[in-house]
């Protein structure tokens, strides 16, 4: 196990020398990117601590402070936190706070899903996610077994150890440390794997995973026009941004459309040509039953085939 010495800090600790910091032998940090719904709400300090600690050697992760009265309003604030991260790069994961006394009346079961879809959005947005709280609402309030399979788990207890099973251990608040005035939040890490394996940043348009997204994402537009089409009978939705259940159901069904032999849920590049020749005569078809002049212009030509693809896509 793991005992990396780590701090965490907002606009209450004021000016930081990061270079002390680095000295005194804190190398890591967690950062108050902000808090609530809005990017408006970003910590004060969050830009010049981001820019310094990492001068400075220190690697980072940032926390999100959560207001959230549903899922919605959830995910709501983790695009405010990915607005706000700019597409930072950060060595460990983007931490959910929820301790909010007003988000108790919620219930464990809505607050677990508020969790997981913060944390949820920023995974889809490139980031590591996790889930900071204390025994209280881990036992009360969120479901902990639920989001430890998940998620990492930074731990707010001040005792002699931590009592439940957890990434980071938050241990005090009253931290002395060269280069910060006042008291600061003290904590150990104790999974090194959350930095090792957290140096991430949102994927870039020529990286392989970003290649794989929109590819998948070019796949999924064609499936949708094919289930329009009675093609398939599985609506895809844009929910389904990866390869999941929805999209494998959907490439079955054109593969067994086509006449294939195996209907897997395998893709290449003749499933692709055969889909969308596919379509295209369905659009066709179409065309011609609803008598060509789909725009209303007085003639039958591609504008028209233009305007049942839009609107076969729902455009």
């Amino acid at each position: 196990m793991a005992n990396i010495k780590c701090i965490d800090v907002s606009e209450w600790q004021g000016t930081i020398d990061w270079k002390k910091v680095k000295s005194a032998g804190y190398g890591h940090a967690i950062l108050r990117a902000g808090f609530g719904r809005s990017a408006t709400q970003k910590d004060k300090t969050f830009e010049t601590n981001y820019k310094n600690a990492k001068a400075a050697g220190v690697k980072l992760g940032v926390y999100w402070y959560s207001y959230a009265v549903d899922k919605t309003d959830a995910v709501n604030e983790a695009n405010a936190c990915i607005q706000v991260l700019k597409s930072k790069s950060l060595d460990m994961p983007v931490f959910f706070d929820m301790e909010e006394s007003s988000m108790t009346k919620l219930g464990k079961s809505a607050l677990t899903e508020m969790a997981k879809a913060f944390c949820n959005t920023l995974i889809k947005a490139g980031y590591k996610a996790g889930v900071y709280s204390n025994p209280n609402w881990f036992t009360n309030y969120l479901d902990y077994k639920a989001l430890r399979k998940l998620y990492p788990i930074w731990l707010a207890q001040y005792y002699v150890e931590p009592q439940y099973d957890c990434d980071v251990w938050q241990y005090s608040s009253q931290g002395k440390v060269s280069g910060i005035t006042g008291n600061v939040d003290m904590n150990v890490i104790y999974n090194s794997d959350i930095v090792k394996s957290s140096a991430v940043k949102p994927t870039e348009p020529d990286t392989p995973q970003a290649k794989e997204v929109l590819e998948t994402a070019a796949l999924q537009a064609l499936l949708r026009q094919a289930y329009a089409l009675g093609i398939v009978k599985t609506l895809v939705t844009p929910i389904d941004n990866k390869k999941g259940k929805l999209t494998n159901g959907a490439v079955i069904e054109a593969r067994e459309y086509l006449g294939y032999q195996n209907p897997t849920s395998s893709v290449d590049i003749k499933l692709i040509t055969d889909l969308d020749t596919a379509v295209s005569a369905k659009l066709s078809e179409l065309l011609s039953r609803q008598a060509g002049d789909i725009n209303g212009d007085g003639s039958v030509d591609i504008k028209d085939a233009t305007e049942i693809q839009r609107k076969v896509a729902g455009l």
